[in-house]
């Protein structure tokens, strides 16, 4: 039975950071994209400090991020293991999961910290965009501790669930109030916009 439901994991960010979604084939992104060939002639942020510094901090850190689409929902994670001896098994599918968790919450805190410490300008829209766009950056490095920890709670005896059951309970138990990464990739979205980033990559696919 297919699971509709979503696995929210905090980590919803596919649509400001271009997604490539789950398939058999494989896909390198151009990344020259970001930094030559997104900026419209007529932004007056394009070529500036912060424009280069974002799209780094962007480039090295958030668009990373697009390879754990398949934990977005639970669809997501049916599709990629439809064949159902493409699914490593419960405990890797956890630990796997553990995994893109640590790696992304590192991701977005580099991000963050950059934005905070690194990233410098006098343009006062850009400075409020910045500063709304680290608080909720915070905010969402805070769910993703809080769904990690959720994790961790997951007894081993649940190994021995079907697939289907166990990506349900998965699913259950990292449920948080609130949805913290919907808020973030607005603001991602909307800060790369201002910036004449376009994030739509041209990719070049092979079987």
């Amino acid at each position: 039975m297919k699971l509709r439901k979503t696995l929210a994991i905090g980590l919803s960010i596919g649509l400001a950071l271009g997604t490539f979604g789950c398939s058999n084939k494989t896909e390198t992104p151009n990344e020259e994209n970001i930094t030559n060939n997104s900026a419209t002639e007529t932004n007056k942020y394009a070529g500036t400090e912060y424009y280069n510094q974002y799209s780094d901090l962007y480039s090295n850190n958030l668009r990373p991020l697009s390879n754990y689409n398949i934990y977005r929902t639970v669809d997501d994670v049916n599709k990629a293991y439809e064949n159902e001896n493409d699914y490593p098994g419960n405990e890797k599918y956890l630990s796997d999961l553990k995994a893109a968790y640590k790696d992304s919450k590192e991701k977005i805190q580099a991000f963050i910290d950059g934005l905070k410490n690194d990233v410098k300008t006098d343009d006062k829209d850009l400075k409020a965009a910045n500063d709304e766009l680290i608080a909720e950056g915070e905010k969402l490095i805070n769910e993703i501790d809080a769904r990690m920890k959720k994790l961790d709670t997951i007894p081993k005896d649940a190994y021995s669930k079907s697939k289907d059951e166990f990506i349900k309970l998965v699913d259950d138990t990292t449920k948080v109030e609130g949805d913290v990464s919907n808020e973030f990739d607005k603001m991602i979205k909307n800060m790369n916009e201002m910036l004449g980033i376009n994030t739509t990559p041209s990719t070049k696919t092979t079987k």
